[in-house]
C-alpha cells in the first residue's frame, strides 16, 4: 500500500528544488511580495535572502498538503494495479462530474443548482472470474488530526453515504468510501460502516482495499 510519509517527502523535496529553480518568476516574486506587504518588509531585501538562504527559501515553497498529494499517490496506486482497467480520476465538479444519489450514479449536468453531497473521486473496474466487469466509484479521504476543519470532512463522507444508499442496488456496482490518517480511528470506521446500510456500499482503509478488491 502507499507509504504517505515516502510521498509527502518527495513532494516536499520536488517543492523545494522547484522554488530555488524558479524563485524570479511570477509566481514566487508574487507570493514573496504578497508576504512583504504583509509583515511591512522590503521586496528586494527579502528576494535576496531568499536567494541564498536555502533555509529561508524553503518558507516559500509549496505546501505538498495543498497540492492534492493524497489523492495523485491513491490514483498512481490504483493505476499500477494490474487488474485494474478503466481507472479515471473523475471531475470534482461541473456538468461531468459524478455523484451517487440513492444508488443512482448520476451526471452534474442533473442538478443545475444544488448538488446532492461531494462528487465522487475515482472510478474503475476489474473484470471477476465469471467474466463479468464490475464498476466501482470512489470517494477519498485523508485527514490527520482531529479539529472543526477535519470534523466537517468526516460530515462530508457520512453525507455522500446517507444520500448515496439505499435506492436501486446495481449487482455489478459497488461503491468504496476510503479512509486514511490518523483522524479515521477504529470508532470512526464502525461509525461510517453502520450508515452505510447497502451491502455494495464499502468503508475500509487504504491498506485493506488491495486485499479487498482482489476478491473479485
Amino acid at each position: 500500500m502507499i507509504d504517505w510519509e515516502k510521498e509527502i517527502k518527495e513532494q516536499i523535496k520536488e517543492n523545494l528544488r522547484e522554488c530555488e529553480k524558479k524563485l524570479d518568476s511570477k509566481e514566487y516574486r508574487t507570493k514573496i511580495e504578497k508576504w512583504c506587504r504583509k509583515f511591512g518588509f522590503d521586496f528586494e531585501e527579502v528576494f535576496e535572502k531568499a536567494k541564498s538562504d536555502y533555509l529561508f527559501r524553503a518558507f516559500f515553497a509549496k505546501d505538498p498538503k495543498k497540492q492534492n498529494i493524497y489523492e495523485k499517490a491513491l490514483a498512481n496506486y490504483l493505476n499500477s494495479l494490474e487488474f485494474v482497467t478503466n481507472f479515471q480520476k473523475l471531475s470534482s465538479g461541473g456538468k461531468n462530474a459524478r455523484y451517487i444519489d440513492r444508488g443512482v450514479v448520476r451526471k452534474g449536468s442533473e442538478y443545475p443548482h444544488n448538488k446532492p453531497a461531494k462528487s465522487v473521486d475515482f472510478t474503475w473496474t476489474i473484470q471477476n472470474e465469471k467474466g463479468e466487469m464490475i464498476k466501482f466509484y470512489a470517494y477519498h479521504k485523508y485527514i490527520e488530526e482531529s479539529g472543526g476543519a477535519q470534523d466537517n470532512q468526516f460530515k462530508e463522507i457520512k453525507n455522500c453515504i446517507e444520500v448515496g444508499r439505499n435506492g436501486s442496488q446495481e449487482a455489478n456496482r459497488r461503491v468504496i468510501f476510503i479512509c486514511d490518517g490518523a483522524y479515521f480511528t477504529d470508532k470512526k470506521i464502525k461509525e461510517l460502516k453502520n450508515l452505510k446500510g447497502s451491502w455494495n456500499f464499502i468503508v475500509l482503509r487504504g491498506e485493506e482495499l488491495e486485499k479487498y478488491l482482489k476478491k473479485f
